[in-house]
C-alpha cells in the first residue's frame, strides 16, 4: 500500500509540473537519498525525491466487526485494516550550481500540495483502487531535529519539507472465521 501512495503522488506531481513548466522529462521520483551501504542513490541528481521517512500506526480510528461477504452467502470474518500516518521527505537534490532551480521545484511541490491537500479516488481516478483518501499536511519539525533527520539518513542537508500522509489503510482480508448469512425470516404464529 505505501508503494502505491508513493507512486501515486509521484505521478501526480510530475504531471503537475511538466504541465506547469512545459517540461517532458520527470523531475519528481521516489526513492531513498542514500543507500543501505551508506552510498550515494544513483540518478537522484538535480531531481526532487521523496522519500519515507516514518510511519505511525494511527490509533485514533478503530474499525471493529469487518465481514467480506462470500457468493454463497456465508460471512467471512477478517481482522480490522491497520490505519497508517506516512511521514514524507521531500528534498530537492540538486547541485549548487543549480541552487536557485532547486527553490524554484520544491516551491512548486508546495504549490501543488497546497492546491491539493486532499485526495480521493473519485476525484482522481488513477488512484489505485486499495487507496480511499489521502490528506497532506505540512510537518513542522524544529531545526535541532531536522538536523538528526538527516544525520539519521547519512546525507548532507538540501532544502526540503516533510509532509504527513494521513490515514493509509492496509488489510490483507484474510478469512478467520465465517458465518453463514439469514437467508429469510419467517414468522411463527401461535394461533396455528
Amino acid at each position: 500500500m505505501i508503494d502505491k501512495v508513493l507512486g501515486f503522488i509521484t505521478t501526480y506531481i510530475n504531471q503537475e509540473i511538466k504541465m506547469s513548466f512545459g517540461l517532458t522529462d520527470n523531475k519528481v521520483i521516489a526513492s531513498s537519498l542514500i543507500n543501505p551501504d551508506g552510498s550515494v542513490t544513483e540518478n537522484i541528481e538535480n531531481k526532487i525525491i521523496i522519500s519515507v521517512i516514518n510511519l505511525e500506526h494511527e490509533t485514533t480510528t478503530k474499525s471493529m466487526g469487518n465481514f467480506v461477504v462470500s457468493a454463497d452467502n456465508q460471512y467471512g470474518q477478517v481482522a480490522p485494516p491497520v490505519y497508517l500516518n506516512i511521514y514524507l521527505l521531500i528534498s530537492a537534490n540538486y547541485m549548487a550550481s543549480n541552487y536557485m532551480e532547486s527553490l524554484k521545484m520544491l516551491s512548486a511541490v508546495i504549490g501543488i500540495l497546497q492546491a491539493v491537500p486532499y485526495f480521493e479516488r473519485r476525484d482522481h481516478p488513477t488512484m489505485d483502487p486499495s487507496l480511499d483518501k489521502l490528506a497532506f499536511e505540512i510537518f513542522n519539525v524544529p531545526i535541532n531535529e531536522l538536523s538528526h533527520i538527516w544525520s539519521g539518513i547519512g546525507a548532507k542537508y538540501v532544502p526540503s519539507i516533510i509532509y504527513k500522509v494521513r490515514l493509509i489503510a492496509i488489510s490483507k482480508n484474510l478469512v478467520t472465521g465465517q458465518v453463514a448469512g439469514i437467508s429469510g425470516v419467517q414468522r411463527n404464529n401461535p394461533s396455528q
